[in-house]
């Protein structure tokens, strides 16, 4: 199944009809049969739409069509907008949790070595504990005795693991300018030159003009600490992760696009607009623009399958908070793109509310969202 990224005229979802690629899932059927899986089922690709009607499907399908030997689904946006956001709104705990979540027991280890891979493993440890808080399909528990499964970070690939133990052995750390193993430096002093770093960027590319005080030294010590957490969990956790060099601009990008969520929120409270209508009677079918779709698609909605992604093969001592980086990444250039294209904030006239109060739900859920993403990455 592929979901579209960019080129929504075709489709939101697409899957194969090449029955070759599907008969694993039919155990019984002929091998050899060199039909379609409608064809094989009897069926016609165009039922699926009447199926989700009848399985109640939680996202509405509104067509379906056949282009080169795909079947290609499209959904009901109203719907599906109005779904979506009010799931994200509304919920409050983790629901709709696994009867049976896997048992996770993650051992401690500790070190006095204080490198830039010992870090590494260290927030590799944190992003995990956080990762497992948000899974439905796993949870973490104290003791290695009611475990399903037991797993060990650790920077030395040395460390003795009990049998049937799983080892994540982060990737080293190397210094970008020289290509070799960082470790002559601590990683507190490292923290304390990135810092200074992304002052630089704050005030020379985002034009930021604060004073020298106690909120500006805080800010710039979180974007520090951000962009150091970014840049040493991007990669693969089992990669090497060059640190050093610009890396901070796509830290200081992540979160100078948070502030403009704020902003635009915050804005919409100081220029006392009407509050917004209930979600149910939020008319979400005004929200035309491109990338609003995508936001809501590829991020709002895939949220909780990214998370269940990164831990999809922790049976076998693979964990992947590089993908909590990548969808931060791609996250912010789509609503960075949205925000310099589309007005969001417009004036405060009758004719013009309803799509504001539709963007301005969208805004609300997304910045959710993004706030939830940065805390399974330890970011304030």
């Amino acid at each position: 199944m592929r979901k579209s990224n960019e080129k929504l005229s075709q489709g939101d979802f697409s899957f194969p009809m090449d029955f070759r690629i599907w008969r694993d899932c039919f155990p019984d059927a002929d091998k050899n049969y060199s039909g379609t899986v409608f064809t094989h089922q009897g069926i016609q690709p165009e039922e699926i739409l009447e199926k989700s009607k009848e399985y109640q499907w939680i996202l509405h399908v509104e067509k379906v069509e056949v282009l080169n030997n795909r079947c290609i689904i499209f959904l009901d946006r109203k719907k599906t907008f109005r779904y979506v956001l009010t799931h994200v709104l509304e919920s409050r705990k983790k629901e709709n949790t696994e009867n049976s979540p896997r048992k996770v027991f993650l051992e401690k280890i500790t070190s006095d070595s204080q490198t830039l891979t010992d870090y590494r493993a260290i927030l590799l440890d944190k992003v995990l504990i956080n990762i497992l808080e948000r899974s439905r399909k796993f949870t973490q528990v104290p003791t290695r005795e009611v475990a399903d499964i037991c797993c060990v970070i650790t920077s030395k690939s040395s460390t003795a693991l009990q049998q049937g133990d799983k080892k994540i052995l982060p990737g080293v750390v190397l210094d970008s300018r020289t290509g070799k193993k960082s470790s002559a430096v601590p990683w507190t002093e490292c923290l304390e030159q990135k810092v200074k770093e992304c002052e630089l960027v704050a005030r020379h590319r985002y034009g930021f003009r604060g004073s020298g005080n106690s909120d500006a030294d805080k800010m710039f010590e979180n974007l520090g600490r951000a962009s150091m957490i970014l840049e040493l969990l991007e990669a693969k956790p089992t990669s090497p992760v060059a640190f050093g060099g610009s890396s901070s601009r796509g830290a200081a990008f992540v979160l100078y696009n948070s502030a403009r969520m704020e902003t635009l929120l915050e804005a919409f409270k100081f220029k006392k607009f009407p509050e917004t209508p209930p979600l149910e009677d939020t008319d979400f079918g005004l929200l035309t623009e491109p990338e609003e779709w995508v936001l809501l698609l590829n991020f709002i909605a895939s949220e909780e399958w990214m998370i269940e992604n990164c831990i999809s093969q922790i049976d076998i001592g693979r964990i992947g908070p590089h993908l909590i980086c990548s969808y931060l990444q791609n996250l912010v250039t789509t609503f960075s793109a949205y925000y310099r294209r589309v007005q969001i904030l417009t004036d405060n006239r009758q004719q013009l509310l309803h799509t504001l109060h539709a963007r301005i739900q969208l805004l609300r859920a997304l910045r959710m969202v993004f706030n939830r993403t940065l805390a399974l990455l330890d970011i304030a």
